[in-house]
């Protein structure tokens, strides 16, 4: 990029080369901002300048800009999968989302019909109504080929285990030649033995869960020891201690994972780890803890929906309160 910029300042590649280095590399959110500023009038109907712009909004509480930017590279490119994605992934987290479901539906008119597509509506529309039914008959009859990054088979477990098919659920993790899987957000990965856990722990298998997590925190401690700051890590491995029983460890963890990922220094992580620290709190006994930041956590950009709480076991033991079943009852279709 160096060699680009000198050859040719003005060099819209190159700088926007640059701005995704700083975005992706180092977080440098103000840097990124500057070289998509330099980048720009040479590339002013690029795609991939607007997503990076949208991507940069997000992170720093401008959502309005997002949606702007992300809104650009779909007229620009209606069939462009990724800004499609991202359009309809803004809505979910503004929790508009039949306005995201829609996005879908102008891509399909305008010739963007790949299968993965009706995957994503059948989510989006599980995150509205929470009906488990529809869902699992849509993900289930999906082609193998359709698992990216292992997405699909977090789906298929959660709605096997949200009807207490707990063979099910251990069917498509053992048909699963994967051993990594994305979830939620596709942006971080959990071994196969969290989802382990997480099925011996529905199924009240506590040994199955205990020998589970055991092997999930070798793999997240491995990961902290190359980056031992990463909020994401810690969260989860801070999820994975809870599980454990080690309450006062898992949250010192989680809270320091929220000092280290605030949804002040980035309004897409930051959630994702205070979620963290919910679940800490749902699993080690501290119910009213974990309702507190349930409730601060729908009233911010984030992905925890009605269809999530209702069926996800992560929450089961939030289940039996009834401030926390009031919460979700206020979530329900045509409540709001």
């Amino acid at each position: 990029m160096k060699t680009a910029l000198r050859l040719n300042p003005n060099s819209g590649e190159a700088h926007l080369a640059l701005a995704e280095y700083y975005f992706r590399g180092y977080r440098d959110y103000p840097n990124a901002q500057a070289e998509l500023a330099l980048a720009r009038p040479t590339l002013p109907n690029n795609v991939a300048v607007f997503v990076l712009s949208g991507y940069l909004d997000r992170r720093q509480r401008r959502w309005s800009e997002s949606e702007s930017n992300f809104r650009k590279a779909v007229e620009l490119d209606p069939r462009n999968s990724n800004a499609v994605h991202l359009l309809a992934d803004h809505f979910i987290l503004m929790r508009r989302s039949t306005e995201a479901l829609r996005v879908f539906e102008r891509a399909a008119a305008a010739g963007l019909a790949p299968p993965v597509l009706k995957l994503r509506r059948a989510a989006i529309a599980f995150l509205i109504d929470g009906e488990i039914a529809p869902f699992r008959a849509m993900i289930e009859t999906a082609s193998p080929e359709l698992d990216i990054g292992g997405g699909t088979t977090p789906w298929c477990i959660l709605a096997a285990l949200a009807e207490g098919d707990f063979a099910g659920a251990r069917q498509v993790l053992t048909l699963s030649p994967r051993e990594n899987f994305q979830e939620t957000d596709y942006s971080f990965y959990y071994p196969r033995a969290w989802y382990e856990a997480e099925i011996a722990r529905a199924q009240d298998d506590e040994a199955g869960a205990r020998r589970a997590f055991m092997k999930a925190r070798k793999i997240f401690e491995d990961r902290l020891s190359v980056k031992p700051d990463d909020a994401r890590t810690l969260a989860v491995l801070a999820q994975v201690d809870a599980g454990l029983g080690q309450k006062e460890l898992a949250i010192r963890e989680a809270q320091r994972a929220v000092g280290l990922m605030p949804v002040t220094r980035d309004a897409y992580d930051g959630p994702l780890v205070l979620q963290g620290l919910a679940r800490v709190y749902t699993w080690t006994g501290e119910p009213g803890r974990a309702i507190d930041l349930v409730e601060r956590l729908l009233k911010m950009p984030g992905y925890l929906s009605y269809g999530y709480l209702l069926h996800d076991p992560l929450w089961a033991p939030l289940r039996e309160h009834a401030r926390f079943q009031a919460l979700v009852a206020s979530l329900a279709p045509g409540v709001r």
